[in-house]
């Protein structure tokens, strides 16, 4: 398996404090299964702006130390981007990473409201070459309201990753339902951990697993979880 959504590299956001903490996170992550980790940090304009070059120097130094410790993990470039109008300026003026420098971007929401040109923005990353990944969108209101409102977004080319413990209430009924109904309706391409630290998430796991695989089928759970996970990694398209 490959983690979607990570926030491992140490004190650039609000994810990991410190390195103790990283290692953490990467041997509960092993000890789960997962083999890869797109680390994903914040990039909010004027709050998280970690340049891309920092980003990559943390990950080759993390992915050393992981080796010497015989970790079997391996940590790839990559960003959560918040939404903006100048998304496209970011990614065409490498201010931002795609994960695993592939053609594919993780780009979050504001939590409520909801953004009026997004099929636009959508649109637009698609005509020049990106595939853009929706992060978490059981967590925005306007969605867990409607769950039917991420169709329009996935047939302008969007593709959907829920958080692995909204399974399991960590983050609300609303957005429990949500993503139980997304599951149910084939509406899912990944799901991340959107781990922030090494317990919270990781301690819900096997629970979330479990309820997982009770909605969706085997084949469709090694799909967003190893298949379509490995297409991003390898640039390869997912139908």
């Amino acid at each position: 398996m490959i983690d979607m959504h990570c926030h491992i590299i140490p004190a650039i956001d609000d994810g990991s404090k410190s390195v103790t903490e990283t290692f953490n996170m990467a041997i509960a992550a092993a000890n789960m299964g997962y083999k890869g980790i797109f680390a994903t940090p914040h990039y909010i304009e004027d709050r998280h702006e970690t340049s891309c070059k920092d980003i990559e120097n943390s990950v080759e130094v993390l992915n050393k130390m992981l080796k010497e410790k015989n970790i079997d993990l391996k940590i790839y470039v990559g960003n959560e981007i918040y939404i903006c109008n100048n998304l496209l300026e970011l990614l065409q003026e490498n201010k931002v990473f795609t994960l695993g420098k592939s053609k594919y971007v993780l780009f979050e929401l504001p939590f409520n409201g909801e953004v009026l040109n997004l099929k636009q923005i959508i649109s637009e990353l698609g005509h020049i070459g990106y595939i853009p990944i929706l992060a978490h969108p059981e967590r925005y209101e306007f969605i867990f309201n409607d769950y039917k409102k991420v169709i329009p977004l996935i047939e302008e080319g969007a593709l959907i990753q829920i958080n692995l413990a909204s399974i399991v209430g960590y983050y609300g009924s609303k957005s429990q339902k949500c993503a139980e109904k997304l599951l149910k309706n084939n509406l899912v391409h990944f799901i991340g951990t959107d781990s922030h630290d090494s317990t919270s998430i990781y301690n819900n796991f096997e629970k979330a697993m479990k309820k997982i695989s009770k909605k969706v089928s085997n084949d469709k759970l090694n799909e967003i979880l190893v298949e379509n996970p490995n297409r991003v990694l390898n640039d390869k398209p997912i139908y």
